[in-house]
C-alpha cells in the first residue's frame, strides 16, 4: 500500500494543497492511502474522506504542539511579566509530534487532547500541550505517534529524554521515529538523531516525504502562502526560505527510497528499504478508524418529547385561534385547516425525531421573553412552521401568509432543522450565557468560519507582498461589477482589459494570485452559529478557541454530518430600537404597547411606506429603497403589507439584474399586464404582479400542475436554486410528463367533490404512496375520505408544460424564501407604525440605538415630523435622548451629554448625581461647579468647557447665548458631529471666475453661430461646498 502524508491548506501558511483536491491528486499519482497531518487541526478529514469514497484509505492525523509548560504565559500575563520573556519561551521550547488515530476511542482521545490544548490557560497564539498530557493520551494505546518534520523534537538537546518519557508511558509498538531525507545539512543532523534514538530505544524508524503542494513547480506558492498568512513581503530581509521544500510535492515519494539511500551514504547511517514501504504499511493497517457520519445528538427535553410538544402545540393553537394578532383572528371556517396542518406537522416531526429540537428552541425563546430580552417575530424558513407559531418560537401565522412547512423541513429527507433566531443585539450575550448554564459548557459551542482567497482577495494579497502600487492593485475592485463571481482570475483576464494590463505588468504576482485562488485564508468565528448537543462535544469534535470564544473544529457545512444541530443566535439592533421606543412611550403616556397586536392594514402606516418615509425603518431606509417605495406608492393599487413583503424580496441584486423588479413595478403602475402562463400560476402569482418571486410559488405550482409531493417540490426548489443541472434536467422531464396527466374530480364521503391532480401521490394506510385512482382500485384507504372518481380534466400540452418549466428555471435562482421577508417585514411594519404614531419616541430610540453614520439622516427626517434635535441641557439631558413637549405642543429631543466629544458615561453619571444632589435642577453655573465631582475620569475642566461651547449651560447662565444661537453652530458641529445637519441652501451670492466666464462665452458663441442659434449664458457651477447649518436651517459657515 502506497501512503501519501499530506498537509493541507487547513495548516495556514504551511501548505498550498487544498483538502478537496488532495485525494484526486494522490489517486492520480498512484497512491492508495492518504495520511492527513495538519497543524493542530483535523477539520480536513471530512472533505478528504468524502473525496476518497470507499476505494482509498484516509488516515486522520494531527501535528501537535508541545511545550514544557503550556500554562506559563497565562500565569505570566496575570503577573504582568514582559512580553519578550513569554515570546522567547514559545520560540525556544516548543516541539511537535504527529498523532495518527487508530480507532474510535483514538478519535475521542485526539479530540480531548486538542480541546485541552485550546483551553484559555494553555492557548498562546497557538494551541499547546504539555508532555505529560500527550503521554497520558498515548498510554491509552489508541493513537500512533510520529516525530514531526517542522518543529521536530530532535531540535532539542533533551530529545532522547522526551521520547523516552513517551515510550515508557505507552510502549514502543505505537511510536515511530521518522526520517525526512531532505538533502540539507539541517535535516541530515535531524535524521541522524532520529536513527540513533530508534536504535537506542528499539523503536521502528520510518521514512516520509509530506506533501505540501501538487507539483515541484508549486513549491514557491507554498512559500507565498506563508508570506500572505504572516504578512511578509517578498523582498523582506532575512525572510524564511526553505530550500528543501521542492521535495514536498505529491510525487516526492517516487524519490523517497533514492533519497533515503543517499542520506545513508552521506551520513554513514544504515537504513532499510522497509522504512519507505512495509513500515508505512504497518502504520496504515493499524489505523482502522475512518471518519463517518453520526446520528443527531440533541439534548433530552422531556421523557416523552412528542407528547409534550403535542400538548404545548394544541394549547398554543387554541390560544392563537382566539387571539387577535396583527389585527387578525382566523375565522371559524378556517379552523379545520389549522388543525389538519398541525396534525401533519406533528406527525412529520415525530417520525423524523425533531420534537426535542422544537422544545429546545421554545425553551430558549421563553427564557428570553421571561427575562425581558427582546426577540424577533421570526426569521428564515422556520416561520413556515405552524408548530413553531403555536408554541411561541415565531409570531408569524404561516397559513395567513401562505407559507410552507416543507420549505423548513422536507418530510422525506433527514435534513436537520436549522432555526434562525433574532434577539436584542445589546443582550445577545445573555442568551449565550443561558445556553451554557442550561446545558453545560461542555455541550455548547460556537461554529468556526473558514475564509478562502477569492479572485479579488488573492490578487490583493499577492500584490501586497510583491509591493505592487496601490493604484494598480485597485483593479480588483472591478470584479464586483461582474455578474458571475465564480470566475477564476484567468477567466477574468479575458473579460477585463485592465486585468490583462495588470497581468502583463506584474506577471509573477499575477501567476502567484492564480495559484493561490481558492486556498484557505484564515480561521474565524461564525457571527451567530451555535451548537447545543445532547452529548459532550468532545465526543464528536475538538473544541477550539476562536477570538476568545469556544468553537467546534468543523465548518458549518459539516455540522449535520457530525450529528450536531445548529442554532443561529443573531443580534438585531432594530429589536433594541423597538424596545427602547416602547419604554419611551410608557414613560410619556403610561401605555404598554403590544406591537404584535397592531393591524397590518393601518392606512396611515401604509401611506408612510408609499411616501418613502422610511428613514430609520428596518431594511427600508436606503435611498434607492425609498425611491422604489414611492414608485409603488404611485401605482394602481394602494400600498399594502404584501407590497412591503414583495419589495423586501425584490430589492436584491438577482431580481434587479434579471429584470424581475422592473416587471413588478411596471405591472404595479399599469404600464404592462402581468405575465400569464396558466390560470393556476396566475392565481399563485397574483400577489406579486405575475412575477414568480417566491420559492413557495414554484413549489405550489409543481404540486398543483404536475402532482409533485411537497417533498419533491422542495427538491425542485433546491435543484434550481443550486443550479444542479443534472437534477434540474430529470425533474424537468418529470414535470413535463406529469403536467400532461391532468386532473380528476373525486367524490368524498360527505358528498363534496374535490379536484385532485391525477399524478399526485398520497400516503395510504399501508404506508405505500399511491395516486387516488390506484388506491381506489386496490381498495386501500387514502388520507382523505375518497369514494370514487366522477370526472376528469385534461392536463397541459407538452409545449405549455415546457414553457412553464423554463420560467421556473429562469427565475429560480433569484426566487426568495417567502417566510423570511414576511417575518422581517413585520419588523419593518412595527418600526413604521411607531414612527407614524409616536414619532418623538421613535426618533429618540433610533438616535440612541442606531450608528452615528445614520444620525444625520434621522435628524433631517425628524424635522419633517416637526421634531427638533437640540444640544444637551444641563437641567434636562442625561445619558440618553430626552423628550420634552413645549408650550405650543411641539416636541423636541435633547441630545445626551455623551453626544459631546470627550464626555464619557462616567461624566454623564457625575452630572446626573450632582443634579440629583441639588434637588433635580441647577440654578446657576456656580452651583453646578460646586456640586459636580471634578475628577479627571468624570467631568473635568475639558469636558465642562466642551459642554459650555455647545450651550449646555445656557439655561442657567444669564446673558449667555442660547443653545440654538447660530454663533454656537461652529462649536456644535465640531463637538457633536452628525447631530448638526447640512443645509442645502445658502443665502450668499456665487461669483463666477472672470477668466473662465470669458472662455465659456467664446465657446458658446462659436457653437451658437455654427448652429444658427442664439444663446443666453446663465450661471455655471465650477465648485461646490457643503455647508453646515442648525436644525432650523441657519447657516453655519
Amino acid at each position: 500500500m502506497k501512503a501519501l502524508m499530506v498537509r493541507t491548506d487547513f495548516s495556514l501558511g504551511e501548505s498550498a494543497l487544498k483538502a478537496e483536491n488532495a485525494v484526486k491528486i494522490a489517486r492520480d499519482a498512484g497512491y492508495t492511502a492518504v495520511i492527513s497531518a495538519d497543524s493542530m487541526n483535523i477539520a480536513s478529514v471530512i472533505p478528504l474522506q468524502r473525496a476518497a469514497g470507499d476505494d482509498m484509505a484516509v488516515i486522520c492525523g494531527v501535528k501537535l504542539n508541545v511545550v514544557d509548560d503550556p500554562t506559563y504565559e497565562h500565569r505570566a500575563r496575570l503577573a504582568k511579566e514582559s512580553e519578550r520573556c513569554m515570546e522567547s519561551l514559545v520560540r525556544d521550547r516548543s516541539y511537535c509530534f504527529t498523532a495518527l488515530i487508530k480507532n474510535e476511542q483514538g478519535y475521542r482521545d485526539v479530540c480531548e487532547l486538542m480541546t485541552l490544548a485550546n483551553k484559555r490557560e494553555q492557548f498562546y497564539f497557538v494551541p499547546r500541550l504539555a508532555l505529560d498530557q500527550l503521554a497520558a493520551a498515548y498510554a491509552k494505546g489508541n493513537i500512533i505517534l510520529l516525530t514531526s518534520d517542522i518543529g521536530s523534537v530532535f531540535q532539542r538537546r533533551d530529545f532522547a529524554k522526551i521520547i523516552g518519557t513517551l515510550v515508557t508511558a505507552g510502549g514502543r509498538d505505537n511510536f515511530y521515529s521518522v526520517v525526512y531525507p531532505h538533502p540539507t545539512p539541517f535535516y541530515d543532523q535531524i535524521n541522524v538523531r532520529a536513527m540513533k534514538v530508534a536504535s537506542a530505544l528499539k523503536i521502528e524508524p520510518v521514512a516520509f516525504y509530506p506533501a505540501y503542494y501538487e507539483a515541484v513547480d508549486d513549491a514557491d506558492i507554498k512559500d507565498i502562502a506563508h508570506m500572505v498568512t504572516n504578512n511578509i513581503k517578498i523582498d523582506q530581509p532575512h525572510r524564511l526560505r526553505i530550500p528543501h521544500q521542492r521535495d514536498n510535492a505529491v510525487n516526492g515519494r517516487r524519490h523517497l527510497l533514492e533519497a533515503l539511500k543517499a542520506f545513508s551514504v552521506r551520513m554513514d547511517v544504515p537504513v532499510t528499504a522497509a522504512m519507505a514501504s512495509t513500515t508505512q504499511d504497518t502504520i496504515i493497517e493499524a489505523c482502522t478508524w475512518r471518519w463517518h457520519e453520526l446520528p443527531p445528538a440533541l439534548p433530552k427535553m422531556a421523557d416523552d418529547e412528542p407528547a409534550t410538544l403535542m400538548k404545548l402545540a394544541v394549547a398554543g393553537l387554541r390560544k392563537r385561534l382566539t387571539t387577535k394578532e396583527f389585527g387578525y383572528t382566523p375565522p371559524a371556517s378556517e379552523h379545520r385547516v389549522y388543525v389538519d396542518r398541525l396534525k401533519y406537522e406533528m406527525d412529520t416531526l415525530t417520525r423524523l425525531g425533531f420534537c426535542g429540537y422544537f422544545l429546545m428552541v421554545r425553551d430558549l425563546m421563553n427564557h428570553s421573553r421571561e427575562t425581558g430580552i427582546p426577540v424577533g417575530p421570526g426569521r428564515g424558513s422556520s416561520a413556515g412552521s405552524l408548530v413553531a407559531w403555536c408554541i411561541g418560537i415565531t409570531n408569524v401565522d404561516p397559513i395567513r401568509h401562505g407559507l410552507l412547512f416543507e420549505r423548513f423541513i422536507n418530510p422525506e429527507r433527514l435534513d436537520l432543522p436549522d432555526a434562525d433566531l433574532d434577539f436584542s443585539q445589546a443582550r445577545r450575550h445573555e442568551v449565550i450565557e443561558y445556553l451554557n448554564e442550561r446545558y453545560g459548557e461542555d455541550y455548547v459551542a460556537g461554529i468556526p468560519n473558514f475564509t478562502y482567497l477569492g479572485a479579488a482577495s488573492a490578487l490583493r494579497d499577492t500584490a501586497r507582498i510583491y509591493g505592487v502600487d496601490a493604484a494598480d492593485m485597485a483593479v480588483s475592485k472591478e470584479f464586483k461589477n461582474l455578474e458571475d463571481d465564480s470566475l477564476s482570475l484567468e477567466e477574468l483576464r479575458e473579460q477585463l482589459a485592465s486585468l490583462d494590463k495588470y497581468a502583463t505588468k506584474y506577471p509573477e504576482a499575477f501567476k502567484a494570485a492564480c495559484k493561490l485562488q481558492s486556498l484557505m485564508r484564515g480561521f474565524g468565528r461564525h457571527a451567530a452559529g451555535m451548537i447545543v448537543a445532547g452529548v459532550p462535544l468532545v465526543e464528536r469534535t475538538p473544541v477550539e478557541l476562536r477570538g476568545n470564544a469556544r468553537c467546534i473544529a468543523f465548518d458549518k457545512r459539516y455540522c449535520e454530518a457530525m450529528g450536531l444541530i445548529k442554532l443561529d443566535v443573531l443580534g438585531l439592533a432594530t429589536l433594541d430600537l423597538l424596545d427602547s421606543a416602547k419604554r419611551y412611550i410608557k414613560e410619556s403616556t403610561g401605555e404598554d404597547i403590544n406591537l404584535d397586536a397592531i393591524p397590518l392594514d393601518d392606512r396611515k402606516v401604509l401611506d408612510g411606506f408609499a411616501a418613502g418615509y422610511t428613514q430609520g425603518v428596518f431594511q427600508l431606509e436606503s435611498g434607492p429603497m425609498r425611491k422604489l417605495l414611492k414608485d409603488l406608492g404611485g401605482g394602481i393599487e394602494p400600498m399594502s403589507f404584501k407590497t412591503v413583503v414583495a419589495t423586501t424580496a425584490l430589492f436584491r441584486p438577482g431580481p434587479i439584474q434579471s429584470g424581475m423588479l422592473d416587471d413588478y413595478v411596471s405591472v404595479a403602475k399599469g404600464f404592462m399586464a402581468p405575465q400569464s402562463l396558466h390560470p393556476v400560476l396566475d392565481e399563485l402569482t397574483a400577489e406579486t404582479n405575475g412575477v414568480i418571486l417566491y420559492q413557495e410559488q414554484t413549489m405550489n405550482a409543481t404540486r398543483l400542475l404536475a402532482g409533485f409531493t411537497m417533498a419533491e417540490a422542495d427538491g425542485v426548489r433546491k435543484a434550481i436554486g443550486k443550479k444542479d443541472m443534472e437534477k434540474m434536467k430529470s425533474m424537468g422531464e418529470k414535470f413535463v410528463v406529469q403536467a400532461q396527466a391532468g386532473w380528476i374530480d373525486v367524490e368524498m364521503e360527505d358528498g363534496t367533490t374535490q379536484r385532485i391532480h391525477r399524478a399526485e401521490h398520497f400516503k395510504c394506510e399501508d404506508g405505500a404512496l399511491r395516486t387516488v385512482e390506484e388506491a381506489l382500485e386496490a381498495g386501500v384507504k387514502l388520507p382523505m375520505a375518497a369514494v370514487r372518481v366522477t370526472g376528469s380534466q385534461p392536463g397541459l400540452s407538452e409545449t405549455k408544460a415546457k414553457e412553464i418549466w423554463d420560467a421556473f428555471e429562469k427565475n429560480g435562482a433569484y426566487q426568495f424564501n417567502k417566510s423570511h421577508p414576511v417575518a422581517y417585514s413585520l419588523i419593518s411594519y412595527q418600526s413604521m407604525w411607531l414612527k407614524t404614531h409616536y414619532p418623538a419616541e421613535f426618533f429618540a430610540a433610533a438616535l440612541t440605538i442606531l450608528g452615528e453614520d445614520k444620525h444625520q439622516g434621522l435628524v433631517k427626517d425628524a424635522l419633517t415630523y416637526g421634531i427638533h434635535v437640540l444640544p444637551p441641557d444641563v437641567n434636562v439631558s442625561s445619558n440618553r435622548i430626552e423628550i420634552r413637549t413645549l408650550e405650543d405642543g411641539s416636541q423636541v429631543l435633547y441630545a445626551p451629554f455623551s453626544a459631546v466629544k470627550g464626555c464619557s458615561e462616567n461624566g454623564c453619571q457625575a452630572i446626573m448625581r450632582a443634579r440629583e444632589k441639588v434637588g433635580g435642577k441647577f440654578e446657576s453655573l456656580e452651583q453646578f461647579e460646586e456640586a459636580v465631582e471634578k475628577r479627571a475620569c468624570a467631568c473635568n475642566s475639558r469636558v465642562r468647557e466642551s459642554l459650555q461651547k455647545v450651550g449646555a449651560f445656557a439655561s442657567i447662565e444669564p446673558g449667555s447665548l442660547p443653545a440654538t444661537d447660530p454663533e454656537r453652530l461652529r462649536d456644535q458641529a465640531e463637538l457633536m458631529g452628525n447631530l448638526v445637519i447640512d443645509a442645502v441652501k445658502a443665502s450668499r451670492p456665487f461669483e463666477m471666475n472672470p477668466k473662465r466666464s470669458a472662455e465659456v462665452n467664446v465657446l458658446m458663441t462659436r457653437m451658437a453661430a455654427e448652429m444658427g442659434l442664439g444663446v443666453t449664458n446663465g450661471a455655471i457651477v465650477i465648485h461646490t461646498q457643503r455647508l453646515k447649518s442648525d436644525p432650523g436651517g441657519n447657516l453655519l459657515s
